[in-house]
């Protein structure tokens, strides 16, 4: 089943025509195409069946995560107890593979450059033990409070949030982490397929950090 399509900016397809190649008209397919709907429980406070119990919903896994999982049908689930609760995050399924890709192990300390809204921030905490660390570090100063409240929300442990410029943050603890994530360039680009006011103003410069 096909969404409604947003208008999409001229420059905007020129350039992913230009970086997809042949594979442009496949990406025009998926935008058009439903938008699969994806979560990923807390597995410190709840488990699959007790979850869908909960929400009354099938789940069906991601394939790429293990606490991934595809809904369909019913209301929207952000206002939902579940969520309210912590017990899970919405997160699209794409978004998942990038700490699964990561593999941190449980006594590893992580720093994600970019870290709110928190979904990938989150994400590592539910694969670190007790003695690992997450280090949320989120320079663009009004995106930390989405960030706080997400990890707040969660009841996520073992994580320190700042707003530090990445080459000082370098410059502090050279070789104090085991592993670095950045989800660059932050562009905002995941949102095209859900607001179609975002869809509509997407320039270079927006992409680029200097745009409205």
């Amino acid at each position: 089943m096909q969404e409604p399509r947003p208008q999409w900016p001229p420059a905007f397809l020129e350039r992913m025509q230009a970086l997809l190649g042949d594979e442009f008209g496949a990406f025009l397919e998926a935008l058009a195409s439903r938008r699969a709907r994806g979560l990923r429980l807390n597995p410190r406070k709840v488990g699959r069946d007790e979850l869908a119990r909960l929400l009354g919903l099938e789940m069906k896994p991601v394939p790429w995560c293990p606490t991934g999982f595809l809904v369909e049908g019913g209301p929207g689930l952000g206002s939902h107890p579940a969520h309210l609760a912590g017990l899970f995050y919405l997160q699209d399924p794409s978004a998942m593979s990038v700490v699964e890709v990561l593999d941190p192990q449980p006594d590893w300390k992580v720093v994600d450059l970019a870290a709110a809204p928190g979904g990938k921030t989150t994400h590592l905490v539910s694969r670190l033990g007790a003695d690992g660390l997450v280090f949320a570090n989120e320079v663009i100063g009004h995106r930390l409070r989405p960030l706080h409240e997400n990890l707040d929300r969660c009841g996520s442990s073992g994580v320190v949030t700042a707003g530090v410029e990445l080459d000082h943050l370098a410059s502090l603890a050279p070789g104090f982490f085991d592993a670095a994530l950045l989800d660059a360039p932050c562009s905002g680009e995941a949102l095209l397929r859900r607001d179609r006011v975002v869809a509509s103003q997407w320039s270079p410069a927006v992409v680029a950090g200097s745009g409205p």
